[in-house]
């Protein structure tokens, strides 16, 4: 409704421009032995001839917007529709307009097919004018929708690979890894490997469950923990990783498994040559309407031929999500540190959930 009146109100708005011209118009010099028209009369014949246009656009643009041809045959028909309209209003509003001057102006004794004939050649202009305009912003607004459209349908479609493509590397290794730990323990404590399975479970039932595109940070958080849980029982002292959110990022909307990709590439790459350990610093913060994300590993970085560039599924996956997900609007940047290590960070619109 709120649409619609605001429609109405653009239109009359519109339709009031010639009324008032045509007023200025008449209140100029009177011609010499011509007496000038009341104003009354001047608004009330120009209200007559503009503003039945603003009665007439919502049917031309309900029919335009109904209108979806595919072949000549939708094409005539829509033709004939269009004509038919015109014809009527043209009837009607050149009825009306006679009328109109024959109470105004008794004197004048032209007849109403005189009036009307007189109405077509402008009415038709205008109104082949007014349904091409609104048919050029209509095939605008479709084309809007259908690429609004696909790119939500290729999100999504990214998302559910995503969900289907996690790492058979890491699950292979960490059911692995169980299975050698139970077979290792026997009468020992077998607390450490369940545990770790619990672990497992939980996270690819968050993995593989359906999600939104943009879900609160904290959900993103839970499979981080359950993540780098899982890793660090593997891994032991190898890694050390250090996780920090701020509690008003917690609130943000972000890329579901935007955060996991990301860690797992920096486990498979980020592991340093000098040590072997595998250092691994991830912060997130919330700066003004940005929402930041940080990633540091102490690996040998990118080839420097790359360094801007997402190689590996893993990054590349989150670079095209970002740019289908948020336009123009985020960075997604890879560095390489000076002291070792390679730096990915995301900034992104701060969005609450």
């Amino acid at each position: 409704m709120r649409s619609r009146l605001r429609y109405a109100a653009i239109a009359i708005v519109i339709a009031s421009v010639p009324v008032m011209l045509m007023v200025l118009s008449t209140r100029g010099p009177a011609e010499s032995g011509r007496p000038t028209e009341p104003l009354w009369q001047t608004v009330l014949y120009g209200a007559a001839e503009w503003y039945p246009w603003a009665l007439l656009a919502p049917f031309i643009d309900r029919l335009v917007r109904r209108s979806r041809p595919r072949t000549r045959a939708d094409r005539a028909r829509i033709f004939v529709s269009h004509g038919a309209l015109a014809a009527a209003f043209l009837v009607v509003h050149g009825a009306g307009m006679y009328w109109l001057v024959q109470w105004l102006e008794p004197k004048i004794t032209n007849g109403p097919l005189i009036t009307i004939r007189r109405e077509i050649i402008p009415d038709v202009i205008l109104y082949s004018v007014t349904a091409i305009g609104f048919t050029v912003a209509e095939a605008r607004r479709r084309q809007t929708e259908g690429a609004e459209r696909l790119r939500a349908q290729v999100a999504e479609a990214r998302l559910d690979a995503l969900r289907q493509q996690l790492n058979p590397h890491f699950l292979f290794n960490t059911l692995n890894y169980i299975v050698s730990e139970l077979r290792s323990l026997r009468s020992k404590d077998v607390e450490p490997a369940l545990r770790m399975l619990l672990a497992l479970a939980d996270l690819l039932r968050d993995v593989l469950r359906e999600r939104a595109q943009l879900i609160p940070l904290r959900d993103e958080v839970r499979m981080v923990e359950r993540y780098l849980e899982i890793e660090r029982a593997r891994f032991g002292d190898r890694l050390q990783a250090h996780v920090t959110f701020e509690p008003r990022a917690l609130d943000a909307l972000v890329p579901s498994l935007i955060l996991q990709p990301l860690l797992e590439n920096a486990m498979r790459h980020g592991v340093s040559t000098g040590d072997g350990r595998c250092r691994l610093d991830l912060a997130v913060r919330a700066r003004g309407e940005r929402l930041v994300i940080e990633l540091r590993d102490a690996g040998p970085g990118l080839d420097p031929a790359k360094a801007t560039k997402a190689s590996g599924v893993g990054l590349r996956n989150t670079a095209e999500r970002l740019s289908y997900l948020y336009g123009d609007d985020h960075r997604f940047d890879l560095n390489t540190l000076e002291a070792g290590g390679l730096l990915v960070a995301i900034d992104l619109p701060f969005r609450r959930s």
